[in-house]
């Protein structure tokens, strides 16, 4: 397969025309509850493997059956509930933008947080008893801006998070509210994989999956 070589000839319309966003696709589990009981499973029958005694009865052998089952019936269950979700990447301009409306939108719980976080200052500062003024006012300065800052970097990803889950149309398929509710119930772990796949879109270069014997440059004939 040859490369499109630059030419006089090239039309750069045509070359943004062919341009497609990059996009990747997670799976996101809905029964998230599931994996805690997976893990008692789990844990119960390795408590079966790990016994010494060579003389199990039947009921042990029935009792590790039943778990057995049960793990698998959890499995299917969990499987049943995966969503495959299309994340693309965003230009830094639509970045920007999201991210001016993000603080926008949360200026006024940033603020909020800040408050409450100068007032634990000053109650952790006046419980250890720190007298010098100058360290107060940096203590409470830094965090009021810590809190500040977590609140803002949040709404923000928040924000970009949204824009960039996709249906097949490249429409959003949640609002930020949405999107919000759906990152307090999936959880951590599965609410990162969406942020760590947005992310990867946006840094890595395509070119890095090119084999470099479909790469152009010297060859080794000769």
């Amino acid at each position: 397969m040859e490369m499109m070589i630059m030419s006089a000839s090239f039309n750069p319309d045509d070359f943004l025309a062919g341009i497609r966003t990059a996009q990747t696709k997670v799976t996101i589990f809905q029964r998230a509850d599931l994996a805690g009981e997976l893990i008692a499973v789990e844990e119960d029958l390795a408590a079966f493997e790990t016994n010494d005694d060579t003389e199990q009865d039947m009921t042990a052998g029935a009792e590790r059956a039943e778990l057995v089952e049960k793990q698998e019936r959890l499995q299917a269950e969990l499987q049943e509930s995966a969503v495959e979700f299309i994340v693309q990447a965003l230009d830094q301009e639509t970045i920007d933008r999201l991210a001016k409306e993000a603080r926008k939108a949360a200026a006024d719980r940033a603020d909020e947080a800040a408050k409450e976080a100068a007032g634990y200052a000053r109650e952790e500062c006046k419980r250890s008893e720190v007298g010098d003024p100058k360290e107060i006012k940096e203590s409470v300065r830094r965090a009021s801006s810590n809190a500040s800052a977590a609140i803002l970097q949040y709404e923000t990803g928040l924000h970009i998070l949204t824009a960039a889950v996709v249906d097949e149309t490249g429409a959003p398929v949640f609002t930020v509210d949405q999107m919000r509710v759906a990152a307090g119930k999936l959880g951590a772990p599965q609410f990162q994989k969406l942020q760590g796949a947005f992310y990867d879109l946006t840094s890595t270069d395509p070119g890095s999956f090119v084999p470099k014997s479909l790469k152009p440059g010297r060859t080794n004939a000769g």
